[in-house]
C-alpha cells in the first residue's frame, strides 16, 4: 500500500492556556504545567463561514486537501473509511455525508469507533481492501470534542478532572489517499499491525454517551451524589504504561525492518500531551530532530493524530528537512491499550 498524498486541518484560531484559564477560572502557569500545551483548536457552531464546525466538517475538508495534494480525480477512489470518536449523529454514519459531500457515489464506506489508534485502524482496514483487489481509497481521521463534554456547568462547578480535560483536547482532521500501486512515488507501507492488548487491564479513558433523559446521578467515593461525568481517564495509568507499550511497537517495527533506530529520519511517538510526549520521546530514545511531535500546538484530536503527524513528516521530507527513506509510526490508545505501528519508506516524487 501506498499512501500517495496526506492533509491536514485545524478549525479557526488556536486557543490558548491564558484563554482557558480566563474561561475556566484556572491559572494559565497551572495548565502549562499539568499538560505542557501550549494551543489547541475547537470547532465553533457559530464561527465564521467556512471554517470547519463539526466532524463532518473537518472529515470533508481533509478529504478535499488530500485529493488535491495529490491531484487525485475523485472518481478515482473506490472506497472511503472515516475514524471517529465523535460522528456528527449515530444514524446516518458520519463518512456517508462525508462521502455525499466529496461527490464519492456507488461505493462502499466504514466508519471506525477508535480513538488514538484510529488512524492506524483506518490504515490497516484499506490496506485489507487493497490487498482484496480494490485499487484507491481514502482514509480520515477527525474528531470534535466540545459536543462530548457536559453542559451548563458555571465556570466555578468546573472539576478538577475538567480542567485537565479540556486543555489536553483539541479538534482536528487528516486524510490519506492509499494506493495499490506501491511503485509509484509516495510514503510506501512495509510493516502495519494494530491489536488489542493488557486483557483484564480497566480502560485508562472512557468516554459515555446518554439518551434523551441525560446523565445519570451515581454517588462518588466520598458520598456526594451527581450526575455521571461523560468523560473521564486515568492520568496515572496512562504515564504508567503508554511509555512500555510504545517500546513494544518501536522494537517490533526495527525487529521486522532491520533497520537500527538511528537510521530512521522521521519517527512519530505517540502523542498524549506536550509533557508526555516529549518524556516518552526521551524514554524511546528518539533524538529530538527525528522526532514529529504536534500534540503541544494541535491538542489531542484523536483519530486525526497520526495522520497529522505523518502529514508533517511528509512536509519535512518534502522540504529536505528530516529527508530520508525510512519513517516510523506508533501510537498507544489508553482507552482500551490498544497498540500499533507502521514503517514506512519513501520514495522520491512525493506530492507536496
Amino acid at each position: 500500500m501506498r499512501l500517495v498524498s496526506l492533509s491536514e486541518v485545524l478549525p479557526g484560531d488556536p486557543v490558548t492556556n491564558q484563554e482557558l484559564a480566563d474561561r475556566f477560572g484556572a491559572q494559565e502557569q497551572w495548565l502549562d504545567r499539568m499538560t505542557g500545551n501550549r494551543s489547541r483548536y475547537f470547532c465553533r457552531p457559530d464561527g465564521p463561514v467556512g471554517v470547519p464546525k463539526s466532524t463532518g466538517d473537518l472529515a470533508t475538508a481533509a478529504g478535499e486537501l488530500a485529493l488535491a495534494a495529490g491531484a487525485i480525480d475523485p472518481g478515482s477512489l473506490e472506497f472511503v473509511i472515516l475514524a471517529t470518536a465523535s460522528p456528527d449523529h449515530l444514524v446516518p454514519a458520519t463518512v456517508t455525508l462525508v462521502a455525499e459531500r466529496l461527490g464519492l457515489v456507488g461505493i462502499p464506506t466504514f466508519q471506525l469507533m477508535s480513538g488514538c489508534s484510529g488512524a492506524l485502524q483506518g490504515l490497516y482496514t484499506a490496506q485489507a481492501l487493497l490487498r482484496s483487489g480494490l485499487r484507491r481509497g481514502l482514509v480520515i481521521g477527525a474528531d470534535t470534542c466540545l459536543s462530548l463534554w457536559p453542559t451548563g456547568k458555571t465556570d466555578r462547578r468546573l472539576t478538577p478532572a475538567d480542567l485537565l480535560g479540556w486543555p489536553l483536547s483539541g479538534d482536528g482532521g487528516g486524510a490519506a489517499v492509499v494506493d495499490a500501486d506501491d511503485t509509484r512515488p509516495g510514503l510506501v507501507v512495509r510493516h502495519l499491525f494494530v491489536r488489542t492488548t493488557a486483557k483484564g487491564r480497566p480502560p485508562g479513558q472512557v468516554v459515555r454517551w446518554y439518551g434523551p433523559d441525560g446523565a445519570p446521578y451515581v454517588t462518588a467515593p466520598d458520598g456526594s451524589t451527581g450526575l455521571e461525568p461523560m468523560g473521564e481517564q486515568s492520568l496515572g495509568a496512562i504515564e504508567r504504561y503508554v511509555p512500555g507499550a510504545a517500546q513494544e511497537v518501536l522494537d517490533e517495527l526495527l525487529t521486522v525492518t532491520g533497520w537500527p533506530l538511528s537510521s530512521v529520519e522521521n519517527v512519530l511517538t505517540p502523542q498524549l500531551n506536550g509533557i508526555l510526549s516529549e518524556r516518552i520521546r526521551g524514554y524511546l530514545g528518539v533524538r529530538r530532530e527525528q522526532s514529529v511531535p504536534c500534540v503541544a500546538d494541535t491538542g489531542d484530536s484523536g483519530n486525526a493524530l497520526s495522520l497529522i503527524q505523518l502529514h508533517r513528516a511528509q512536509q519535512r521530507v518534502g522540504s529536505g528537512i528530516g529527508y530520508g527513506g525510512r519513517l516510523l509510526v506508533t501510537a498507544v490508545e489508553p482507552a482500551k491499550w490498544i497498540v500499533a505501528g507502521m514503517a514506512l519508506t519513501h520514495q522520491a516524487g512525493l506530492p507536496r
